[in-house]
């Protein structure tokens, strides 16, 4: 499967519409909705057999220029939590792999 097709692009929008509702619902707090997201992540990895490492990465490179971005809203904060908790999860994988 292509890169451009595979499975991490769902991830990808999932986390953009996620961090677009966390903005406009002040509401919606940022643990639980970031442990949500990334229980979609983990179901997404444990139902195929490809590169963990990269599928993660891969979500990871995809949100962070967003994440980046100067703006210090809550959609950039979501964004951003999702990036650092990508990265640790790839740490993880990397320890146990």
């Amino acid at each position: 499967m292509s890169a451009k097709l595979g499975p991490y692009v769902q991830m990808v929008k999932l986390a953009r519409e996620m961090a677009l509702r966390y903005d406009k619902d002040k509401n919606l707090a940022l643990t639980p909705l970031l442990s949500h997201y990334l229980d979609e992540v983990e179901i997404n990895i444990a139902s195929d057999a490809f590169d963990h490492r990269g599928f993660m990465t891969s979500i990871r490179n995809d949100i962070h220029p967003e994440a980046s971005n100067a703006a210090d809203d809550r959609r950039s904060e979501f964004l951003r939590a999702a990036v650092k908790a990508l990265d640790e999860r790839v740490e993880k994988h990397e320890l146990e792999g």
